[in-house]
């Protein structure tokens, strides 16, 4: 697993003592290498059995595939994708560059989405404080939820620290999501996106948060048409029990996801993502001391010192944006942005240095009516969902309560 390969309490020390971003870098960076990646992809296969586990690219970024059970349509378009990579040449485009990248109308017209099949997508944004893809210790759990909901994995390798600070990660991330979301994608992999999920842990917690902050922000969707719908759908699930509400009693977030099911039943344009489940997220940039922050200045993954030195490295003083951006740190988000978000999961443990940043969030989501619940472990440290592979009862109970939330997000029923 990552904590394995990484050691995480030595390499915690090493780097408050030595905060630099390359010497960080150089830490964590052995679970991003190249070879570290191929191995764990190749392991997959044989120990988890997966159909596919693959590297393509999606709108210019790296991205990771995953897919346990037998999925002959993904399987064919990835090995399609990786002939023509073959083919190419520096002087020529692919056929398949042309097909993923160009987002014109041109493009919607030759390509009849339709004549994909469908397929639920986990969409999941790796840790790693923004220096590292923690993939090697995430490859078994996510091939565990591709095989309990019958979807496909799909992650980013989004633009790491030092050499790239916000806002390129999240940027990069929004593309991607766009693109598979919008089905731009569908001719690259083979299927049309049906229902998506956004997972995240730590730093990865961060962007998948952010990344429905930015597209609200952002008007990639409209923010006005959206919380008019959930209106709607509040006042005819309120007709249905009975009893009517006044303008000012309803609540903005959407009842179980119904919206949203309704609104990409009708569009294949940008739209936020079904539900959202993040473990330990890194959600508030500041340094503003918390209690759980105090408790944990000493954690041995993320002490305090190495939390300064992630947000200082995200966040550099150059760039001229303050910690508290809600697209930097979801923490700050204005209510009328959280209370559009969709039904929400957050996993936590009582030792995490975080963890009253997450119980905040989550009270915050359930004020304005958003379907959000939180899940806590004892005696785990942050970002402890990779555990489960190293055998802890208590990292197997969450990754058991995990998989059973996204069945049910991605019921048929």
């Amino acid at each position: 697993s990552y904590y394995t390969l990484t050691g995480p309490g030595l390499k915690s020390q090493e780097m408050v003592s030595s905060s630099s971003p390359d010497f960080i870098k150089q830490a964590w960076g052995v679970v991003s290498l190249p070879a570290i990646k191929h191995l764990s992809l190749q392991a997959s296969r044989i120990l988890k059995g997966a159909a596919v586990a693959e590297r393509v690219t999606i709108a210019d970024v790296p991205c990771i595939v995953l897919c346990r059970d037998r999925f002959p349509a993904l399987a064919t378009a990835v090995n399609r994708f990786h002939r023509q990579q073959r083919r190419e040449t520096s002087n020529l485009s692919t056929i398949m560059e042309y097909s993923l990248h160009d987002n014109t109308d041109t493009q919607r017209h030759i390509v009849n989405i339709h004549d994909y099949p469908p397929k639920d997508v986990i969409f999941h944004l790796t840790g790693g404080g923004f220096f590292a893809h923690t993939l090697a210790g995430d490859l078994p759990y996510l091939l565990d939820w591709s095989g309990a909901t019958n979807s496909v994995v799909i992650c980013p390798e989004y633009a790491l620290l030092p050499e790239k600070t916000f806002p390129a990660a999240i940027d990069q991330i929004t593309g991607v999501y766009c693109s598979i979301i919008s089905n731009d994608s569908a001719p690259l992999l083979g299927f049309r996106a049906e229902r998506v999920i956004v997972t995240g842990e730590a730093a990865g917690g961060n962007l998948a948060a952010a990344l429905c902050v930015k597209l609200c922000l952002d008007q990639f969707i409209d923010v006005e048409a959206l919380s008019f719908r959930q209106q709607q759908s509040k006042e005819k699930a309120a007709s249905r029990n009975g009893h009517f509400m006044d303008q000012e009693d309803v609540p903005c977030g959407s009842p179980a996801g119904e919206v949203q099911k309704e609104f990409h039943s009708q569009s294949s344009e940008i739209r936020l993502p079904d539900a959202l489940m993040l473990c330990c997220p890194f959600l508030n940039m500041s340094l503003e001391l918390t209690p759980s922050r105090v408790r944990g200045t000493n954690d041995p993954v993320l002490p305090s010192g190495l939390i300064k030195a992630i947000s200082d490295g995200y966040l550099p003083h150059r760039i001229g944006v303050n910690k508290t951006d809600p697209i930097a740190s979801p923490y700050f988000a204005p209510d009328n942005i959280l209370c559009l978000f969709p039904p929400t999961l957050l996993c936590e443990s009582s030792e995490d240095p975080l963890l009253d940043d997450s119980v905040d969030f989550n009270a915050r989501l359930q004020q304005l009516g958003v379907e959000s619940d939180l899940c806590a472990v004892h005696n785990m440290p942050h970002a402890f969902w990779g555990l489960v592979t190293a055998g802890f009862p208590e990292a197997k109970e969450v990754h058991l309560q995990c998989q059973k939330w996204l069945m049910r997000r991605l019921s048929k029923q």
